[in-house]
């Protein structure tokens, strides 16, 4: 059996004073998918929404983890709680990355994609932003493409409970 090699650090958010405040970690494995997320604070959260990160890949948080290594971000719950996040804890979002990844996995580019990241994680290391950056530059300009309309699509389908997304050609209510 292999060991994975953490090649990620936790972040770790911790303004928690005098019972005010929070305390908030989120775990990655090997590839940047979030393992786990804990939370103490006494700001109130829902905790589906919380729950909801567990599974998704790092990037899904708009740079989160490179932000707040460099100061950009001091307090990670007021940022998950900016306008930019309601679609990841919007009830369907979960479904809209399912059908995703099954639209994609069978094109040829992912596939390459998918083999070289394999490739390089057989040893149990993982893959660095770095690498990561450098499989992104293999997809097919127009899977990105599809990715953009299909992502689109879901904000248009689901606008009454996202009216803070701008849709390029939309007119406003």
């Amino acid at each position: 059996m292999e060991v994975e090699t953490k090649n990620r650090k936790d972040l770790i958010c911790d303004n928690l004073a005098n019972e005010k405040g929070h305390f908030i970690k989120f775990t990655f494995n090997s590839i940047g998918l979030i393992d786990s997320l804990t939370y103490i604070g006494s700001e109130e959260i829902i905790l589906q929404s919380l729950w909801s990160f567990v599974g998704l890949h790092e990037n899904y948080l708009n740079q989160l983890t490179s932000r707040f290594d460099k100061g950009i971000i001091p307090n990670v719950v007021e940022f998950l709680s900016e306008n930019w996040a309601i679609a990841l804890y919007h009830e369907w979002f979960g479904d809209f990355c399912l059908r995703m990844r099954q639209s994609i996995q069978g094109m040829r580019d992912v596939q390459l994609v998918l083999e070289k990241a394999f490739e390089s994680t057989r040893g149990g290391e993982g893959i660095t932003r770095e690498q990561f950056r450098d499989l992104r530059k293999l997809v097919d300009p127009k899977t990105v493409k599809m990715i953009e309309d299909e992502t689109l699509e879901f904000i248009k389908t689901n606008m009454n409970h996202l009216p803070m997304y701008y849709i390029p050609g939309e007119e406003f209510p």
